[in-house]
């Protein structure tokens, strides 16, 4: 046995309890990957994969969510923080001023965002994109959301009705002048769809509402 099938039986003894339900279903999936030689054989979904997953909620548009926000390492991470149409991201501590908007490339919208000031086509690539608002509304008529802890964070985790996938949104707060608020009670994301030269539609959550 090699290292890299050792360290994956490792993975097998750690998740593989046999009265779990879950964890037979990986136990399955998980001897197929380790012995099987067929570059096809699936990955099992207990491990979390480093890069950025497209989830199927069954919406009726066909509409797939990242299963992480932009610059995130995890589902739960943070990631990068953003003003509206502009695609330089800020991490938490950086110090940058979220009062210089009106200095920024976004603030010369004056209409719904483009592909050149979309910030998830910029840093994720094609084919990416920012969420509408209509794409927001059908997130939120189509699943049924909860309050959760993942690994120490808290967020909004959205169930679909459809096919029982979710996606969670950590509570990372928002960004305000030169600090970000709210961090743990609250989330805001930006949608691509423009309201007024003062904001953009976006989602918002809290543990409250």
């Amino acid at each position: 046995m090699n290292q890299n099938q050792d360290f994956k039986m490792q993975l097998l003894k750690q998740f593989g309890i046999y009265d779990q339900p879950k964890t037979i279903d990986f136990c399955r999936e998980a001897y197929k990957f380790i012995m099987e030689s067929d570059a096809s054989a699936t990955t099992p979904e207990t491990l979390v994969s480093s890069e950025t997953i497209a989830v199927d909620l069954g919406p009726p548009s066909g509409t797939l969510w990242a299963d992480r926000n932009i610059g995130a390492k995890s589902p739960e991470d943070f990631g990068l923080y953003f003003s509206w149409g502009n695609i330089e991201g800020h991490a938490m501590g950086s110090g940058y001023d979220f009062d210089d908007y009106n200095e920024t490339k976004g603030h010369e919208l004056n209409g719904d965002i483009d592909i050149e000031h979309d910030a998830a086509r910029s840093n994720m690539g094609e084919p990416w994109q920012m969420p509408t608002k209509e794409q927001f509304q059908e997130l939120v008529d189509n699943c049924t959301r909860e309050l959760c802890c993942e690994n120490g964070h808290m967020g909004s985790r959205f169930t679909s009705k459809i096919n029982g996938k979710s996606v969670f949104f950590p509570a990372a707060g928002l960004g305000y002048g030169t600090s970000i608020l709210n961090v743990g009670s609250s989330g805001s994301c930006w949608s691509s769809s423009w309201y007024s030269a003062d904001i953009a539609y976006y989602l918002y959550f809290s543990s409250s509402s």
